[in-house]
């Protein structure tokens, strides 16, 4: 089943967190980025992901994947503690990154928390909000497997 993330985070406003945050910007495109694309690639579930910031006020983690909610957000805190702590440092109201990196239902809670619902219903979820494929109920797996042909 095709889900959208539309993590959506308030960051915070003090001079340290916003100098971090133009490192984080001014560092994307390089070792951050690659690391994602690895940890993407590897997931096989992940059909569009991209990182926003807007007016330095916030953050936006927005992707379309398959499979569980729960089984996603695990993955990639498994996969990529050290993005998700740069970036979960710099948002308001998170609880510390050891206790988050500790406790992976709190770490799926507070990812949940800031899920933007889209507007709509989804056909077959309707808390999630709509969300249009072009591909049904294709997943990453079965899109590749029908391009090597």
């Amino acid at each position: 089943m095709l889900h959208a993330l539309n993590m959506t985070m308030p960051l915070k406003q003090d001079l340290q967190s916003q100098q971090k945050l133009d490192s984080l910007k001014a560092n994307f495109a390089g070792a951050i980025q690659q690391k994602i694309n690895k940890a993407l690639a590897k997931s096989e579930i992940v059909h569009f992901a991209r990182v926003l910031v807007i007016d330095n006020k916030y953050i936006q983690v927005l992707t379309e994947f398959d499979g569980d909610t729960r089984g996603y957000a695990v993955f990639f805190l498994k996969e990529l503690p050290d993005v998700f702590k740069a970036i979960f440092e710099l948002v308001e109201g998170v609880p510390s990154w050891d206790d988050l990196e500790r406790s992976e239902d709190l770490f799926v809670e507070v990812a949940q928390s800031f899920n933007l619902r889209a507007l709509g219903t989804k056909e077959d979820e309707e808390s999630a909000g709509w969300l249009f494929s072009a591909f049904g109920t294709k997943t990453v797996k079965d899109i590749k497997a029908a391009l090597a042909k």
